[in-house]
């Protein structure tokens, strides 16, 4: 998973964001001041361990004063690939009392057998989430957002589980593998006026609420790297639902598919593309439903921008390193992207091509001391907004 810290800034006001080691290195706006740290260990030293910290520190007059720091630790073991363990901590608080945390840890063998599971915890406290309404045709109104209509105070907590094993392998280093999950969410929508939890309406899933799920799924592919792809392909198609089976609160079940696709057209220029859609089964909170509006797509809208019971997403990126140094031991790079997609509802069109949204950006990357290890930045334009974002690691 990738780190989930993003902030949008408007054209007239520049310095309400927040970002990581981008801020700095890249963008060079706001009052932000990040650094990478490398911590060798008696096994980095062979090449097993490795570990990199970005200490997060900066500004936003939403939230006020940040601080935080991004940990991750790969384990190679004894050369295992793409890696025998991969922890990721991220952390930040403001002043505001706004809170995001995540921990991921993923691990390739499972006590002993050759299964691949990941463990993630989310906990999130957000004073300005928020809610646009449901569907494609949703009102956005900069003014309206500036008096904090669109908001709500969001507090949750979010856990799964994932265990994949590989069925056959094929081609080079293609794999086929079945996964089954477990999730746990558990979300508090709290008032911000007394009028009405939310200023639109409120919405199937506000206030407290419970959320416990299973499913299964499907992956298939064949690239080059798990981290920095140049090549290569990975389908993955999903259920998981919920429901009295699960002791949850709401009956519903959510199918997803992915596609990726990555080429490269010359020398350390990539071009990868990533096609995805989702379907709600039942009646599913408003925190659950296909939504779009984030760093995962369309780029550039606010977070959660549009809900709906169905979505579709088209991303295309155009990727290169343009500079290294120390024998590549770090490499600094820039992507190009364009974000388009759209969501179903009830009051929506059910045209395929019927008010498709779209955004577009660029952004930049640096690869330190571990290839595996890559830091990335955004910043994404849209018709309402300018957006940016920063973590670990490629989007897709």
């Amino acid at each position: 998973m990738k780190s989930k810290l993003a902030v949008y800034c408007t054209s007239t006001v520049v310095y309400r964001f927040i970002c990581l080691l981008f801020g700095a290195y890249f963008f060079a706006v706001g009052s932000v001041d990040a650094q990478i740290l490398n911590i060798p260990d008696e096994e980095d030293r062979k090449g097993g361990v490795h570990y990199s910290l970005v200490p997060l520190l900066g500004y936003s007059s939403d939230t006020g004063l940040i601080g935080g720091a991004l940990l991750q630790r790969f384990n190679y073991g004894e050369g295992r690939s793409p890696f025998l363990s991969n922890l990721k901590i991220d952390a930040v608080v403001s002043t505001k009392a706004d809170l995001l945390s995540e921990i991921n840890y993923q691990r390739t063998r499972t006590l002993g057998m050759d299964i691949r599971s990941e463990i993630s915890l989310i906990a999130e406290r957000y004073r300005q989430a928020h809610y646009f309404g449901i569907g494609n045709q949703t009102t956005f109104n900069q003014d309206l957002y500036d008096e904090d209509y669109f908001l709500y105070e969001k507090r949750i907590i979010d856990f799964s589980y994932r265990a994949r094993k590989t069925i056959t392998e094929y081609g080079f280093e293609g794999t086929f593998d079945f996964y089954g999950v477990l999730g746990v969410s558990y979300l508090d929508a709290l008032k911000r006026s007394d009028e009405s939890l939310f200023a639109i309406e409120d919405p199937t899933g506000n206030q407290k609420n419970r959320l416990n799920s299973l499913g299964v799924g499907l992956i298939a592919e064949d690239r080059d790297s798990e981290f920095n792809p140049t090549e290569g392909y990975r389908y993955e198609i999903g259920i998981e639902s919920s429901g009295a089976f699960t002791f949850s609160e709401f009956d519903f079940s959510r199918v997803h598919a992915e596609l990726r696709h990555y080429v490269e057209i010359l020398p350390d220029v990539v071009i990868a593309q990533k096609i995805s859609g989702v379907h709600i089964l039942g009646d599913s909170p408003f925190w659950k439903k296909a939504s779009l509006g984030d760093k995962y797509g369309l780029r550039g809208y606010h977070f959660d921008r549009f809900l709906g019971e169905s979505s579709i997403l088209h991303i295309l990126e155009a990727r290169t390193w343009l500079f290294s140094f120390f024998d590549d031991e770090i490499k600094i790079g820039g992507q190009l992207f364009w974000d388009s997609g759209r969501v179903f509802s009830e009051f929506d069109s059910d045209g395929l091509f019927d008010n498709w949204n779209h955004s577009y950006g660029a952004g930049g990357a640096i690869s330190l001391f571990n290839p595996d290890f890559i830091v990335r930045g955004d910043i994404g334009y849209s018709s309402e907004a300018i957006r940016i974002y920063a973590g670990v690691g490629y989007i897709f």
